[in-house]
């Protein structure tokens, strides 16, 4: 989905492509929740996996809210970098599986606003995996060989230990 809207972007423009995140609050990361880790490996994963490390990107985290201070960057500050490179900007909603308020609300709709407010000259958001059948065959497949494993299920590739770092003792594996 990212390769066909990357597609989309307007001849002669140069894309940067925005892996948005559901933000948390600092003090929750810093408390040992891994979750900002996990963002940061998926889309790693995901840029190796395309191939697209050479291109432009970016990871950052939307839906703030309240007077913590929150994990970064914002995705109101990857816009505002976007429109001073005059760059076009792809949104890739990583961390979200459906479309919902974060993704049809908050992206379609607040943050195009605000990337128009900007100037950045282009504004595309790749949809959530949803259904889409190579995300559901995924599921699948993982569900299945964690299933097959004896001892039941953990997490770690395939090696049986833990894959979180060990700071990050909130993990439920």
């Amino acid at each position: 989905m990212l390769e066909i809207s990357l597609k989309k972007v307007s001849k002669g423009l140069k894309p940067r492509v925005l892996f948005s995140a559901h933000g948390l609050p600092k003090n929750i990361i810093k408390s040992g929740d891994p979750y900002q880790w996990q963002v940061e490996r998926t889309v790693t994963a995901i840029v190796e996996q395309l191939g697209i490390a050479k291109l432009d990107w970016a990871i950052c985290y939307q839906s703030r809210v309240g007077p913590l201070e929150w994990i970064g960057p914002s995705i109101d500050a990857e816009l505002a970098r976007a429109a001073t490179d005059n760059v076009a900007v792809v949104i890739v909603p990583t961390a979200f599986v459906s479309e919902h308020s974060e993704t049809l609300v908050e992206l379609d709709i607040e943050y195009r606003r605000e990337a128009s407010r900007l100037g950045v000259v282009e504004y595309i958001r790749v949809p959530a995996v949803g259904t889409y059948p190579a995300f559901i065959g995924g599921l699948g497949r993982q569900v299945r060989q964690l299933m097959a494993r004896e001892g039941g299920m953990y997490c770690g590739e395939g090696l049986g230990t833990r894959s979180c770092p060990l700071d990050r003792h909130y993990c439920p594996l």
